[in-house]
């Protein structure tokens, strides 16, 4: 259940300051851009930033700029083209004020939270996640019984180790109230679009570097690696969060057997009872495939993006406190130590008298009842396993 209908004096501030946000956020971004191509023309901007760090054989910052430049692009392009889709269906419909009102209120649909969330990442002077790392690796160093060397094969094991810390901060941010209240925003938008990835809570990160940091340092992963694995992370993070409006098939051929691509990252932000709490990894789904968390795409289940409760996703305070006040609300109308503490630590939707309204309840539910919808590559897998083995056994009591 959501919180109570936004005052209309708050929403005409919030209206106001996205405007101002959009303003901001699309003269910096759009600048950039055109100044980046202008000097790409004399060949330095783009050009330059992917050709110079691969001649000096710096191949991860190629990668990074590759996708950052992609990134950008359609960015830019998914912002413009709905403004001028949305105008081009008003036209003749209405005019004047109420022309432009329904026009802006569709618009906040798909870009209050997102702007506002990075005028608040922005503005706000807070420890950033690169300086958490500085800050924090001094300290978790001490943890390593090994480093391994900066060789080929040691950046395929650093990876692997990295996207297992990635898995369990994703996997417990789901599975974890009081963390889920850092992760909520994230996944409030009703429509995914690359700037979905903007919308994040300031203090998420603390927690994210926290993990990283923890699990590759125990498993030995060179620091040097660390940043290096991050900018890639990130910027393919970005692109897994295209809109269908841009890229349709979001399933990229064969690489949607190698990569989480954005056919996978939008069936985790479904709600629908079979996607939700799964596909937890960022780049490789290997982690996924073991845990049993992959899930891939259902042509005959639409997704169906957001949170469960009800949320108004243009209350941008509501989308961006509002689990937070609803995990306060609930530990003071609990009864007793244990149960207080409990709503914190257990699952969202859990309740001292009932566990159906989690996510994982509610997704084996709706399995039993159509369990080949939730078939995988790791149940054919270990189905043809168990088959050969069953049919090996046979030959040998035969024989």
């Amino acid at each position: 259940m959501g919180l109570a209908k936004q005052n209309k004096s708050l929403r005409i501030i919030e209206n106001v300051i996205f405007v101002f946000a959009v303003g901001f956020i699309m003269y910096s971004l759009v600048a950039t851009y055109g100044i980046y191509i202008y000097d790409s023309i004399k060949g330095k901007g783009y050009i330059g930033a992917i050709i110079n760090p691969f001649l000096n054989h710096q191949y991860y910052i190629s990668i990074v700029s590759a996708l950052i430049i992609l990134n950008t692009t359609f960015v830019i392009w998914e912002i413009l083209s709905l403004v001028i889709q949305l105008l081009r269906q008003e036209r003749g419909n209405t005019q004047g004020y109420p022309k432009y009102k329904l026009i802006f209120k569709k618009v906040s649909v798909h870009y209050k939270s997102s702007f506002l969330a990075m005028l608040i990442h922005q503005l706000l002077p807070k420890l950033i996640l690169y300086h958490m790392f500085w800050i924090w690796l001094p300290h978790f160093q001490k943890l390593q019984l090994f480093t391994v060397n900066l060789a080929w094969y040691s950046w395929i094991y650093g990876y692997l180790c990295w996207e297992f810390s990635t898995w369990l901060f994703h996997f417990s941010s789901h599975r974890i109230r009081f963390l889920w209240c850092l992760h909520a925003p994230h996944h409030a938008p009703s429509e995914l679009n690359m700037t979905v990835n903007w919308v994040h809570f300031f203090a998420e990160s603390y927690y994210s570097t926290l993990i990283h940091l923890i699990i590759s340092m125990v498993l030995g992963v060179n620091p040097l690696m660390f940043l290096a694995i991050l900018s890639i992370d990130s910027a393919w993070g970005v692109f897994t969060h295209v809109s269908e409006r841009t890229l349709k098939n979001g399933r990229l051929g064969i690489l949607q057997y190698l990569l989480i691509t954005p056919a996978h990252h939008r069936v985790h932000h479904a709600k629908n009872p079979l996607y939700i709490d799964t596909n937890f990894a960022f780049v490789l789904p290997v982690w996924d495939w073991l845990f049993g968390t992959l899930q891939p795409l259902k042509e005959e289940v639409k997704v169906e993006y957001g949170v469960s409760r009800d949320l108004d996703v243009t209350n941008f305070s509501d989308l961006y406190f509002g689990e937070i006040l609803l995990l306060y609300r609930d530990i003071k109308n609990a009864e007793g130590i244990k149960n207080k503490l409990l709503y914190a630590v257990m699952p969202p939707g859990w309740t001292p008298a009932c566990t159906a309204k989690t996510a994982l309840t509610v997704r084996q539910d709706f399995l039993k009842t159509n369990p080949e919808l939730g078939a995988t590559s790791k149940n054919r897998f270990l189905t043809a396993i168990k088959s050969h083995s069953k049919t090996y056994k046979l030959k040998a009591k035969g024989s």
